[in-house]
């Protein structure tokens, strides 16, 4: 199962370089070592630019996150929030993408964010579910996730 890993990117990044924070690489870590562990392939673009480090231009990156969400079977989609400035534009592309593709998507919401009433209406366009997720970028969003991606595989198991 190829996974598609959509986040903010910029706003989660040091404001004196293209980079992302330091506590916030030890998520994205245990977020790849969960999705190998679970033998998923996955695309990550903050992986993918090693931290922002090998920060791709505006048309690299546009092309190879279309080509990663046309290859995907599933999105997991962290909008974003206050910590990582606001809903990430780059997200919101990924999602339009997403529901013209019909890929199936599972979109962490906060109880207390306010979203676009467009991101709360995609599963009228795609299959989509909304997940309660209260937390960001931690243990507990991890645990949302794992039980996405073992709900995804049993459903593709028939289980």
């Amino acid at each position: 199962m190829k996974i598609f890993i959509s986040c903010p990117f910029t706003g989660l990044c040091d404001d004196h370089r293209y980079e992302v924070k330091e506590e916030y690489k030890k998520f994205f870590n245990q977020l790849v070592a969960l999705m190998e562990k679970m033998h998923c392939e996955y695309y990550l673009a903050i992986k993918r630019e090693n931290w922002g480090l090998d920060h791709k231009g505006p048309e690299e990156c546009t092309k190879s996150d279309f080509e990663g969400v046309k290859d995907s079977d599933i999105l997991i989609i962290i909008p974003g929030n206050n910590i990582s400035q606001g809903i990430s534009g780059g997200v919101h592309i990924e999602l339009g993408w997403a529901s013209a593709m019909h890929k199936k998507m599972y979109i962490l919401l906060e109880d207390n964010f306010k979203y676009s009433p467009v991101l709360l209406g995609l599963n009228t366009l795609s299959p989509t579910e909304y997940v309660p997720c209260n937390s960001f970028l931690d243990n507990h969003m991890l645990k949302i996730i794992k039980e996405i991606i073992e709900k995804e595989i049993k459903l593709r198991l028939g289980v």
